[in-house]
């Protein structure tokens, strides 16, 4: 058998934006990209300070990841995160270890650099990056609520708000403000939100549409300060009897009180010509759940959202706060990320947190994989230790660790890197 030349791997440079476009592009499956998407997609700054790696046949590119800086807020705080953006492998180079490549060159130098304790993306196959260590650590739900059956229940203050539609091209300076309020409220959102994000979430390029109208954005104010807004498109439709079928998709909904909230949930179930709206990436234990009269009508689907990654566990684990006492050994195993194999003992509380290594006994036994999935509190240790994938040598300590992770909302992140 012919055996294959080695792949190159080097850093990428601005000069490869518009190759890095086109392979996503390919990757994804995607219709030929719009010079209106391509400009979208190509602001990657991190390409022209060596946080973008390429692997090369030559002069092709067969697979691509870059690094984006962020500051997501985890329990008690904001911590780096190191985020993987653009990352695919050409189908004419899988089974050569492309991702795997790319994966150990971006954790080992974030480790060696001392840069970001944790690594998180968006995966568009749930099943690639548990291997890698990364684990789902939180989810998103997907809410489809017929008109019909859209009532609330009532919330003191809702006819004290104010809706209003506004260009969303010129939405921003109104609406990011609302969006950075929100962010401590749950760990794994984003503050302030990056500005590409920032400028995705306005951008309305046609080929986006599918047949849906213009990106439009409502407005909640009350005594004439923003306090709310969403974002949404709608799209025509009439069932076999000629009733309005139509469909509202809200990409987007931001209140600062229940009131507000309810009020643009009102508007957005209640347009004109349609039948059912769609809320999308709402956290999984989104207000609307509770606020529904009728909880059955409404189609609930849980999806997989933030997969992180620990590039140092005693970094990221002394990075957070804790909800009760916390001290206990834990005994990780990492196959990719060797450093961070072993014992550590953590120790904390609300205030203060500390992780270091220890040749105490083991009080909990786990994969990093499952030690991310914990981290912001999307799953508890408990329950990943009745699905038999933490063990317990210490009685009592488990629960006391699934107390200690444990946060009061479930955390979030409402768009995808």
């Amino acid at each position: 058998m012919t055996e294959l030349p080695p792949l190159a791997v080097r850093a990428l440079t601005e000069a490869d934006a518009d190759r890095v476009v086109d392979l996503d592009e390919l990757v994804f499956s995607e219709p030929p990209y719009s010079p209106e998407t391509r400009a979208l997609l190509s602001p990657i700054t991190e390409l022209g300070v060596g946080r973008g790696i390429g692997v090369f046949d030559g002069e092709e590119l067969a697979g691509v990841g870059a690094l984006g800086t962020m500051a997501m807020t985890v329990p008690g705080g904001t911590v780096p995160l190191a985020a993987v953006l653009l990352i695919g492998v050409s189908p004419v180079y899988r089974r050569r270890g492309v991702m795997t490549t790319i994966m150990r060159r971006q954790l080992h130098t974030l480790h060696e650099t001392g840069a970001e304790p944790l690594a998180g993306l968006t995966a568009s196959e749930a099943a690639i990056y548990g291997r890698f260590g990364f684990g789902t650590a939180h989810y998103f739900a997907l809410l489809t609520v017929p008109r019909e059956q859209s009532a609330l229940r009532p919330v003191p203050g809702t006819g004290d708000v104010r809706l209003r539609l506004v260009p969303t091209a010129g939405s921003g300076e109104l609406c990011e403000p609302i969006v950075a309020r929100q962010a401590g409220r749950r760990a794994g959102t984003m503050t302030p939100r990056p500005a590409h994000w920032a400028r995705l979430a306005v951008a309305d390029p046609e080929q986006w549409r599918e047949g849906r109208s213009v990106l439009r954005t409502i407005l909640a104010e009350r005594d004439a300060t923003p306090v709310g807004f969403a974002r949404y498109a709608t799209k025509s439709d009439y069932g076999p009897s000629g009733l309005p079928a139509g469909v509202t998709d809200v990409s987007e909904i931001y209140a600062d009180d229940a009131a507000a909230y309810a009020a643009l949930v009102q508007y957005l179930c209640d347009i004109d010509l349609t039948a059912t709206t769609r809320f999308r990436r709402q956290p999984a234990d989104s207000p609307l759940r509770y606020l529904l009269r009728d909880f059955r009508a409404a189609h609930m689907q849980v999806r997989d959202g933030l997969y992180l990654r620990l590039v140092d566990v005693d970094r990221a684990l002394a990075a957070r706060k804790y909800s009760a006492p916390v001290n206990v050994v834990l005994e990780v195993t990492d196959a990719f990320c060797p450093w961070n194999a072993g014992r550590w003992q953590l120790t904390g509380d609300e205030k203060t947190a500390a992780c270091v290594r220890s040749d105490a006994p083991a009080d909990l036994v786990l994969d990093v994989h499952e030690l991310a999935a914990a981290y912001l509190g999307g799953n508890t240790l408990a329950a990943l230790g009745q699905a038999g994938l933490v063990t317990e040598h210490r009685p009592g300590a488990l629960t006391d660790a699934s107390r200690a992770f444990a946060t009061d909302l479930a955390p979030h992140l409402p768009w995808g890197i």
